[in-house]
């Protein structure tokens, strides 16, 4: 989960600074990559559970 959270937070970062280049457009877009990570994370495990 630690690399996927690395790199949805990077990608918002990339992101913010191409398209928003503000710091709540940065704040906003780290979120969304944080919470895509989330959602990537869950679609993987979900039936892999036991």
């Amino acid at each position: 989960m630690s690399t996927r959270l690395v790199w949805g937070m990077l990608g918002g970062v990339v992101l913010g600074i191409a398209f928003g280049n503000s710091g709540i457009g940065i704040a906003f877009c780290i979120a969304a990559g944080a919470l895509a990570a989330g959602i990537w994370q869950y679609l993987e495990t979900r039936g892999k559970r036991a």
